[in-house]
């Protein structure tokens, strides 16, 4: 589904909904939109179905612009409000499973040695 854009003016309040899949050029869309809105302005997001990467990074600036989010589903509402991961040398997933010397995980108790068979 791609993305529309609705555009709702009255006399003290501009609503923008937003329906279908917020992605590529639908980001652009949405952004010209909301820049050229009178304030205050409430985005709709009850028909939004998803968004990506550069999607969500917009969501976020419009926010953080004063604009007013309503009507996102629980799962738009995790993808705005989560923290986007911090990516260190070795990338999110492999976060606590560093090994010490010899391939072991740290803090993984030590063997014994056997005894020799001599």
């Amino acid at each position: 589904m791609a993305l529309r854009v609705t555009v709702l003016e009255t006399a003290d309040l501009t609503v923008i909904r937003v329906d279908g899949r917020l992605a590529d050029e639908g980001v652009a869309e949405l952004e010209e939109a909301c820049r050229r809105a009178k304030r205050p302005t409430v985005l709709d997001l009850a028909n939004l179905v998803t968004a990506d990467d550069a999607g969500v990074r917009l969501l976020r600036r419009l926010t953080r612009e004063g604009l007013h989010l309503v009507g996102a589903s629980p799962y738009a509402a995790l993808l705005l409000s989560a923290e986007p991961p911090k990516r260190g040398p070795a990338g999110p997933i492999a976060r606590g499973r560093r090994r010490g010397p010899g391939g072991k995980k740290k803090g993984t108790p030590k063997r014994a040695p056997r005894p020799s068979s001599s």
